[in-house]
């Protein structure tokens, strides 16, 4: 058993070296054709990762119990958007000395895992995590030692010596489109990967579709943390990246995929709406369906949905109860990430000072608002709109500039 874990492991592994070296994506890739596998497939894999979510659920408890004392009793400000390098390695750790913790506890109460047992139900949600953690973490911790290392300047390095040396000659006949790639600088990387994703999409009208959405990846301060919403510029059509993420091709293709804007068009997606048990869902089903232009991510994107979608499942429960306690994405576009914790702060009013957010506008809103704005003699414009009403200048373009110009 021993032995077909590391067997499964090392061909991970080289799998992933390939797809960082050989097939790194090119400007002259051919375009996909688009098959009705792929729907199937990432739907198949989304309902794999719902059902696992839900087992793993009890591993979540402990955790959760953690975050909770952390900030309820020692009244420490927890905002999971300003997410770190550093809070990551410890989530990592965590998640290693939590199912660390819960195998030594089942095996004291169960005992030996044995199939014939009804024992063997303890073992299930262990299952489900080990899943998770190797689909999850296993290529994210792959992206995080490929992107410290310094390709640029051994790419540089390569093609300046490639003339006088033999082996670097060699090298680089063999990895051309990793001297290509890591030989520009780190703006020009992030346009290398958008276009050659365009480009191998332009004959996939579903995904041309929703790229429209995105213009260019705008790198962004390593402290500024990319979660809870702060990831895009919805009306520029801007996604925000780290500098040190263009080390990763595929993780930017992930992300232009899972980010761009396409969602704040009301065309997909009603205004306004929830993020976890919406857009998020919406979001992953098309990374997964999609998952041939960036495999890596696809991957990663289906362990993590099997640590977050029962999120999708307890908001809904709650919500067809009665209770909702998810927030809908505010105005600007951000959204609080871990609903249940504001939910509770806001009920025993530790947080005297919270007040009723703006949602996102629907139309009929900012017609109304708008027209009110050219009445006092103010000029609107289509970027104005877009940026103001966090839309997408793509449909302000297309269908709200027309609404507002024929409302009466």
């Amino acid at each position: 058993m021993t032995v077909i874990v590391i067997l499964a492991f090392l061909m991970a592994f080289i799998g992933e070296l390939a797809l960082y070296t050989l097939f790194i994506p090119h400007l002259s890739q051919q375009a996909l054709k688009p098959h009705a596998l792929d729907k199937h497939l990432g739907t198949v894999a989304y309902v794999i990762a719902y059902i696992l979510s839900l087992l793993r659920a009890p591993l979540g408890l402990l955790p959760y119990l953690v975050k909770l004392f952390i900030f309820f009793v020692l009244r420490t400000d927890y905002e999971s958007s300003r997410s770190t390098y550093k809070r990551e390695v410890i989530n990592m750790l965590g998640d290693l000395a939590n199912l660390s913790l819960t195998i030594a506890i089942f095996l004291s109460l169960a005992g030996v895992p044995d199939i014939s047992s009804p024992a063997f139900l303890f073992y299930i949600p262990i299952g489900a995590e080990l899943i998770r953690l190797v689909a999850e973490r296993v290529p994210l911790l792959f992206s995080a030692t490929w992107q410290l290392f310094p390709h640029h300047s051994l790419a540089r390095y390569g093609l300046w010596h490639k003339r006088a040396n033999g082996l670097w000659k060699i090298a680089v006949q063999c990895f051309p489109r990793y001297f290509e790639y890591f030989s520009l600088g780190d703006t020009d990387r992030a346009s290398y990967v958008l276009c050659s994703l365009k480009r191998r999409a332009r004959s996939d009208k579903d995904a041309l579709d929703r790229l429209a959405y995105i213009q260019a990846f705008r790198i962004v301060p390593q402290y500024c943390g990319l979660r809870g919403g702060r990831v895009r510029d919805v009306a520029s059509a801007e996604v925000f990246i780290h500098a040190v993420w263009t080390n990763d091709p595929w993780l930017l293709a992930g992300m232009a995929l899972r980010r761009a804007p396409w969602m704040f068009d009301p065309r997909y997606l009603r205004r306004p709406f929830y993020y976890m048990t919406e857009a998020n869902r919406l979001a992953t089903l098309f990374v997964l369906q999609h998952a041939r232009y960036s495999l890596p991510y696809a991957f990663f994107q289906f362990g993590h949905e099997i640590r977050v979608a029962r999120l999708h499942f307890f908001y809904g429960i709650l919500r067809r109860c009665g209770l909702d306690i998810e927030e809908k994405v505010l105005a600007d576009g951000t959204f609080q990430f871990d609903q249940f914790i504001y939910w509770l702060d806001r009920r025993f009013q530790h947080d005297t000072t919270s007040q009723e957010h703006r949602y996102l506008y629907t139309d009929d809103e900012v017609i109304a608002d708008v027209l009110k704005r050219i009445d006092a003699g103010e000029a609107v414009t289509i970027q104005e709109v877009a940026r103001q009403y966090t839309y997408p200048t793509k449909y302000v373009e297309e269908v709200l500039w027309d609404k507002i110009e024929m409302a009466p």
